[in-house]
């Protein structure tokens, strides 16, 4: 199993395994867990492939060949070339995907990261028993869900504490909050705590006060102008003021307004 201190979402330990970015190249939307006779089949030959030494097949539909059956159990996914599995040696070369693969990274694997071990830990023990489709699937896996919202909401529902992966999945808010307000819903959890996770019309509150904030940071400029928000505050920060605003840059003196405005949970106004 991966010790907590080396845990990362793609390969958490406990038999768990996420291939949701694998390829690097899939359509908006795309979700494995819709194709999963198909898949099977792809990535049992894959393994066969790899294991009996033969080069990766080419490109077939959104599946890459270095993508494969981990176990012969079939349950975890992933990739047959990674260096985590060959000592450090970068073997994806050979699929022709590498320097996109080298790049590949998620919200919610950088949430997860953020977190610390013992809360990790407690997320990926909500999965307990999940295969490989299940635990990439956004819609079929609340964990994916509340991850994209940050680390901080995902900590304030550990906080509950929680009955289970199917209280999260009951929780309505959760398929219907853009992941974009995940920012905005950590500064209302810092003023009323996480009990309010579990408050029915909670979509609706975020969408009244993101909508506020929206109007009150102004129309953006015709040209833009200052830094990029990213550069400026976290990511998750940066993602709600790019939609709120409808700009990807920023002064450090709009920035600081928007931090301010009424609205705000904790701002000008709280």
């Amino acid at each position: 199993m991966t010790s907590a201190v080396g845990q990362n979402l793609c390969s958490p330990g406990g038999g768990l395994s996420c291939f949701a970015c694998c390829p690097p190249i899939r359509p908006a939307g795309y979700d494995h867990a819709d194709h999963r006779p198909s898949l099977r089949r792809l990535f049992s030959e894959a393994r066969q492939d790899y294991l009996a030494g033969r080069p990766p097949r080419p490109m077939q539909g959104f599946v890459c060949a270095g993508l494969g059956f981990l176990d012969a159990q079939g349950r975890q996914v992933g990739c047959l070339y990674h260096p985590a599995r060959h000592g450090g040696q970068d073997l994806r070369l050979a699929t022709g995907y590498q320097p996109k693969c080298a790049r590949e990274s998620c919200p919610q694997a950088r949430a997860f990261a953020r977190l610390p071990p013992l809360a990790r830990q407690a997320l990926v023990d909500l999965c307990a028993g999940l295969d490989a489709f299940t635990f990439s699937s956004q819609r079929q896996n609340p964990l994916l869900r509340l991850l994209a919202l940050g680390p901080e909401v995902a900590a304030a529902a550990l906080g509950l504490p929680l009955a289970g992966r199917g209280e999260l999945a009951a929780w309505p808010w959760l398929a219907e909050a853009p992941p974009a307000w995940g920012w905005l819903l950590g500064r209302l959890l810092g003023r009323e705590g996480p009990g309010l996770l579990r408050q029915a019309g909670l979509a609706a509150q975020l969408a009244q006060v993101a909508e506020a904030l929206a109007r009150q940071t102004g129309p953006a400029p015709p040209l833009a102008s200052g830094r990029p928000l990213a550069a400026m505050c976290d990511e998750w920060e940066a993602r709600f003021w790019r939609l709120a605003s409808g700009r990807a840059r920023a002064s450090q003196d709009d920035l600081e307004r928007w931090r301010g405005l009424p609205a705000l949970p904790g701002g000008g106004g709280s």
